[in-house]
């Protein structure tokens, strides 16, 4: 029960962030670093799905990632695939970073639903 515990708070704490984000849009590259952090945490809320106690250090971004795609259906991961791009483009604009950290935050609670 501890990781639906670490889970939950990892998306909450997501959530918190997400609250704030508007506030940075006109600095994009500070709006960028706060959708990374927050895409970060969500693949880090399914993550901890799998591991009971949690490893000795914390996963490097490529292991979340694999991880997460793992636990998720073919549509998902093209959909998160094409959000990691937007929130890690240096060409993305404030409203696309947005909408994108909002459709992967929805994607983390239909994965997380049955813990909620």
């Amino acid at each position: 029960m501890v990781y639906y515990i670490r889970s939950k708070s990892y998306y909450r704490y997501a959530l918190d962030l997400y609250k704030d984000l508007p506030n940075f849009k006109k600095d994009l590259s500070e709006l960028q670093k706060k959708a990374q952090e927050i895409f970060k945490l969500g693949l880090k809320a399914i993550w901890a799905l799998s591991y009971v106690t949690p490893p000795k250090k914390p996963p490097e971004f490529k292991e979340l990632w694999n991880k997460t795609i793992e636990s998720l259906d073919s549509n998902d991961i093209s959909k998160l695939e094409n959000i990691k791009n937007i929130i890690f483009s240096e060409k993305s604009n404030p409203e696309e970073v947005i909408e994108s950290v909002k459709a992967f935050l929805e994607i983390v609670q239909r994965v997380l639903k049955p813990i909620l």
